[in-house]
């Protein structure tokens, strides 16, 4: 019997989960913004809800920076070997067109 093994596509998680960060962070710090400011909740009458304000405001940043990982993990995981990210625009770049910008931009590997 012959055993092939599937390698799962792991590419996919990282933007999804930037996606999902950023979107979590903007709605928390909106939130956080709602509750603490004295626009829709007096803080003196309802302090339990200012207190959930603070809190989604506090964790709203470290969400944002988190989603910002996920992306850098995104561009580390398209980025060639030399330099170049693969982006649609180099994938299907011609290679003619790619080393007059390595001798214009004075890159070593120019030919």
């Amino acid at each position: 019997m012959n055993e092939t093994r599937v390698k799962p596509n792991r590419a996919t998680w990282e933007p999804a989960a930037a996606f999902v960060c950023f979107a979590c962070s903007i709605l928390s710090l909106a939130l956080g913004f709602a509750l603490t400011t004295n626009w829709l909740l007096d803080a003196v009458r309802h302090p339990l809800l200012h207190a959930v304000g603070i809190t989604l405001l506090i964790i709203g940043i470290p969400i944002l920076l988190l989603g910002g990982h996920c992306l850098d993990l995104t561009d580390k995981k398209n980025k060639r070997p030399d330099g170049f990210f693969t982006s649609a625009e180099t994938r299907y770049a011609n290679k003619q067109e790619i080393k007059p910008l390595r001798k214009r931009f004075g890159r070593k590997d120019a030919a």
